[in-house]
């Protein structure tokens, strides 16, 4: 069984989604379908979550454990790679297999030991999403900021519509990308709904989506929450079919997956 067959049998046993598998591997739904797909080979890191969630799930339920995915499969189908890689240093072949399988594993340590953090809020003095533009007497805009740890930017974009749109919070996703957070009047369907974006490494739209009805909603904060993005805001609550001194804000809370489906 090839690793992408592998990976849908393992994911179907689990009954998740294409999604729920890209968010708890911290990568995007389009890596998961060429996953399966066999269109490409996994970078060490995703092939370690594939292998740390598997191993994950055959504990919790060791009574009824995957019948079609033995992880240490996912491993060995990266070690025709590493050989290949040394091959032209004429190594005995058993120090050619020692060197790889050495290889392997660094490398999948060295990818939890560097994108451990990375799926957490990003931190102010690297990351930031803040609004902009608010001179003007009819808009704001959001602005995302990246900088390095020389304090140089390596990416800056902008986003919001002909309205008012704010900032609240971002964070940054192990594949590159970021969900970004906040309140918009320039879309969805009240005078302020709850927006959430999904962008790729460079910062443009995957999607965006607004949540919320006649009155006002507004992002606040998020975190990751057994595989979903978690959503913490408010919501306007009125007695009345219009704002009015009668209205009052509640605690709102969202769970969503990868494509901001609510969960």
């Amino acid at each position: 069984m090839t690793l992408a067959e592998q990976v849908k049998a393992a994911r179907k046993d689990r009954n998740w989604t294409q999604s729920d598998l890209a968010m708890r591997c911290g990568v995007t739904l389009r890596t998961i379908q060429r996953i399966e797909k066999g269109e490409v080979t996994p970078s060490a890191y995703t092939v370690g979550k594939l292998v740390e969630l598997l191993a994950l799930e055959q504990d919790k339920s060791s009574q009824n454990p995957p019948s079609s995915v033995q992880t240490h499969s996912l491993k060995s189908k990266l070690i025709p790679l590493a050989i290949l890689a040394f091959s032209k240093r004429n190594l005995p072949k058993h120090l050619l297999m020692l060197t790889a399988l050495t290889l392997i594993i660094g490398s999948i340590f060295w990818g939890f030991a560097h994108n451990s953090t990375t799926l957490e809020e990003g931190k102010t003095d690297q990351i930031t999403f803040s609004t902009i533009n608010c001179e003007s007497t009819t808009s704001c805009d959001m602005q995302l900021t990246v900088r390095d740890l020389d304090g140089k930017i390596q990416l800056q974009k902008t986003y919001g519509g002909t309205s008012y749109d704010k900032a609240s919070a971002v964070l940054a996703i192990s594949d590159g990308g970021y969900f970004l957070l906040g309140s918009t009047s320039s879309f969805g369907a009240g005078n302020y709904d709850m927006l959430l974006i999904r962008t790729d490494e460079k910062g443009a739209v995957i999607w965006q989506k607004t949540y919320g009805g006649f009155f006002n909603e507004y992002g606040e904060k998020m975190n990751l929450k057994d595989g979903l993005l978690s959503i913490e805001g408010l919501q306007q609550k009125c007695t009345t079919a219009n704002v009015s001194n009668d209205c009052y804000m509640e605690k709102w809370t969202l769970l969503v997956d990868g494509n901001g489906n609510l969960s």
